[in-house]
């Protein structure tokens, strides 16, 4: 991004024109609009993830869930008790805060096809983080099994350098 450059002489024009307004008695010009980048971000609607889950998504998700031998939605009710969840939920909110402001027409549109309807679906599949779960009994994650890199192969990455 580039600076744009100050032209002193229209700069102490400007200066001029707004003294002699003054003395003119006119209205001083409006100030100028400050810079995007430069605005104060909005408020988020909710505080965090899980303000957002209980007051929010919990309540505009319809699904079946799962129950016994009928099919549903597997869902968790301690849904952050699962890193996986966690993680795909704080994404969810973040971009449902984001697409809100930046495309008051058709970001919510996107946010339902492009972030929830995937996350959503990870998150209940059959062999997603809530797999063993149902809306009345939580069971505790198992993370996946895990053997340390053999340095060499960690030196072939082109981040090897950094660490």
């Amino acid at each position: 991004m580039t600076t744009p450059v100050t032209d002193p002489a229209a700069e102490a024009v400007a200066d001029l024109s707004a003294l002699l307004g003054q003395l003119a008695g006119d209205p001083p010009p409006p100030a100028p609009e400050p810079p995007v980048d430069e605005q104060a971000a909005p408020e988020p609607v909710y505080r965090n993830v899980e303000a957002f889950v209980r007051d929010y998504l919990a309540h505009v998700v319809e699904r079946r869930l799962a129950s016994g031998p009928d099919s549903g939605l597997n869902w968790c009710p301690r849904w952050w008790a699962h890193p996986e969840a966690i993680s795909r939920l704080y994404a969810l909110w973040r971009a449902w805060e984001t697409l809100r402001v930046s495309d008051p027409q058709t970001g919510m549109s996107i946010w339902w096809r492009d972030h929830l309807d995937p996350h959503l679906a990870a998150l209940t599949a059959e062999y997603g983080p809530f797999n063993r779960c149902n809306p009345t009994k939580h069971t505790e994650p198992r993370p996946l099994p895990v053997e340390p890199a053999p340095p060499e192969v960690l030196a072939h990455l082109p981040d090897a350098n950094d660490a």
